[in-house]
């Protein structure tokens, strides 16, 4: 498999870019969040941790810190048909009955993150999640720390739970690309599974990283708005789409997701937005700067454009 090829992008910004703000996404500035990923064409957007025990205490205040339901709902009917709802749940917040009823908000899969010892334990919330008719994913998070040997042994437990995903996290931001090709190529001889790979940026490693994990066969790659998440933040958004699409491996709109990238994170991330944006997009078009001068002067957002009008032929 080429890097990108068939790869599901998943949108991680109201979940993990919650670290950066407390979690205080409003509920409209969340629906933006979403919107924008289903015109930029993201299959799948996480809008944050699922804490049924929350909803009373700070659902109307911090509504990603635990998804209540009429905020699913409305993110739902933001998503559209083509963008999946995607939530985080520990086991220590959720019974597999709440897990299930989720579907009726629209989610399509549950994310739940485990270290080696405790995969056998999450049986009972794969069952309720595919019962009700949704994806299940298991995510090992902090793999820097672990041995081969154990995310071996993890992957196994997640396949034999009939995890539909099996995920590793780069929790901490510590890993190079040679630790990821020598666990990613592991993983993929030992199980069936769909894999996918979260990021974090601590070392700048995050698409390198994630880049290598495509060239191993993982499919769904997480990524967020501006990068906006714990730590080093994780792999931005932009960066990710804008190299899928000037490779010809999935069709993405960049115009809205950078758009969105300089406007809502901006109160946390700052200002710079789209020179960043502009620069990912001549740099994957090679373009120099004479040509972007000449680009610029057509109007404003047309180096963006560029990238969206082009067919993969022309490149």
């Amino acid at each position: 498999m080429t890097p990108g090829e068939s790869v599901l992008v998943v949108d991680v910004t109201l979940r993990d870019g919650g670290y950066v703000n407390g979690h205080s996404w409003t509920t409209e500035r969340a629906e933006r969040v979403v919107r924008a990923c289903a015109a930029g064409g993201v299959p799948y957007v996480e809008v944050g941790y699922f804490r049924p025990n929350r909803h009373a205490v700070d659902g109307a205040e911090l509504p990603s810190a635990s998804c209540p339901s009429g905020y699913l709902e409305r993110l739902c009917e933001a998503a559209g048909a083509a963008t999946g709802l995607v939530v985080m749940a520990h086991a220590k917040d959720v019974t597999p009955e709440a897990l299930a009823r989720l579907a009726r908000a629209g989610v399509r899969l549950v994310r739940m993150p485990t270290a080696p010892t405790t995969v056998k334990e999450l049986t009972s919330y794969a069952e309720a999640v595919h019962g009700a008719g949704m994806a299940f994913s298991v995510n090992l998070v902090r793999v820097s720390e672990l041995t081969e040997a154990e995310i071996l042994r993890s992957a196994e437990a997640a396949q034999r739970i009939s995890a539909d995903v099996f995920y590793l996290a780069d929790s901490n931001g510590s890993m190079f690309p040679d630790d990821v090709a020598r666990i990613a190529g592991s993983v993929r001889e030992t199980v069936d599974a769909a894999l996918g790979f979260h990021s974090h940026d601590g070392i700048s490693m995050g698409f390198a990283n994630s880049l290598v994990a495509m060239q191993h066969g993982f499919r769904y790659i997480d990524a967020s708005l501006c990068g906006m998440g714990k730590g080093g933040g994780n792999l931005a958004l932009e960066l990710l789409t804008a190299y899928l699409n000037s490779r010809g491996h999935r069709t993405f709109s960049i115009v809205p997701l950078a758009d969105a990238a300089a406007e809502l994170p901006t109160p946390w991330q700052g200002d710079g937005t789209l020179a960043r944006c502009e620069s990912i997009v001549s740099g994957m078009l090679d373009l120099n700067l004479e040509n972007l001068a000449s680009i610029r002067s057509e109007g404003p957002g047309k180096v963006l454009a560029m990238l969206d009008n082009a067919t993969h032929d022309a490149r």
